[in-house]
């Protein structure tokens, strides 16, 4: 799997609700939180964003708060104030070397040699390397994260859930500046404090969000989960593959994720059978197979072969052309 382990229209922390409406407002399907979670995570430091996927089904991202942000950026700061800090103890030790010390304790006052010179010049510029590099840099390489994003289990995404590109990580940085005004992320936290989404204003030009996320899914973890579970909940048989290979090919990797994390959700009760029976309806319409039968135990085993069966497909060579 990739650093982005699930497909861009999957949150992987939030409830996951039905496009039909319910009584109470409520979307019919949607997983609400129970109410000791309610207690623990107030409205203003927990949030869902919620995206509908073309399926009509809808993920929710779990917004990250202003406290897991501000651990993510402290550790960021940390880190970035060791780097610049390598950074002078080399301009020192390089300065020394060169006989010109003196730049140190009296400035850059006088004239000064072409090497010394050279020196600082590109003391500067690494300086402004690592300032605005080490955020842009980290941010694309890991797919939204910085080292304290990843420590603090945080992730940059686009509005509408798709990995944030090199034009909005760019943007989001550059703007960063304006945020730091007038000292210490004092704009940017107004800012995050006066909107429901904690967005900052880099977040507001780069259109991006964000969220926080769970470990990674894959089919290797549902099996060790479902052999994990009490004898009780262990479902019935697999039934046989729900639709010849060949139709398997109209899969896309997003419907396979999307399998995958309705799957271990609803083996943590947080997904309602209607919803489980509507998604294995769906995924049959997808190949061109006969629904499973109803009942929530028979779309259980259904959509468990539909992966076991894409697994083995994708795992199989190629016939020859």
């Amino acid at each position: 799997m990739s650093d982005w382990p699930v497909a861009p229209l999957l949150g992987q922390a939030g409830g996951i609700q039905a496009p039909a409406a319910a009584n109470q407002g409520t979307p019919a399907g949607y997983a609400r939180p129970s109410a000791a979670a309610q207690l623990a995570a107030p409205d203003w430091l927990r949030d869902e964003y919620t995206i509908e996927t073309p399926e009509s089904v809808t993920f929710g991202y779990e917004v990250a708060g202003i406290g897991s942000r501000l651990i993510g950026a402290l550790i960021d700061t940390i880190l970035v104030a060791a780097l610049l800090g390598l950074l002078n103890l080399l301009l020192y030790a390089l300065l020394f070397w060169m006989e010109a010390e003196e730049l140190l304790f009296f400035g850059l006052e006088g004239e000064i040699g072409w090497g010394p010179g050279l020196l600082i010049a590109l003391y500067a510029l690494l300086q402004m390397t690592i300032i605005w590099g080490y955020f842009i840099g980290f941010e694309l390489l890991l797919n939204g994260q910085t080292p304290g994003k990843r420590l603090a289990h945080t992730r940059v995404v686009r509005l509408d859930g798709s990995p944030a590109g090199a034009l909005e990580v760019a943007v989001r940085n550059l703007v960063r500046l304006v945020d730091f005004l007038p000292a210490f992320y004092a704009l940017g936290f107004v800012t995050m404090v006066s909107n429901e989404r904690a967005r900052r204003l880099g977040d507001f030009a780069a259109g991006t969000l964000v969220v926080r996320e769970e470990r990674a899914i894959t089919l290797a973890s549902l099996r060790s989960e479902s052999a994990a579970a009490p004898a009780q909940t262990v479902p019935a048989p697999l039934p046989a593959a729900p639709a010849p290979a060949g139709s398997l090919r109209r899969l896309t990797r997003d419907d396979v994720a999307l399998v995958q994390e309705t799957l271990r959700r609803e083996a943590v009760g947080s997904v309602p059978p209607a919803l489980l029976q509507r998604l294995a309806v769906l995924m049959a319409q997808r190949i061109g197979a006969p629904p499973p039968a109803p009942g929530a135990e028979a779309a259980r085993s259904w959509l468990t072969a539909l992966l076991a069966e894409d697994d083995r497909r994708t795992r199989s060579p190629s016939p020859p052309r």
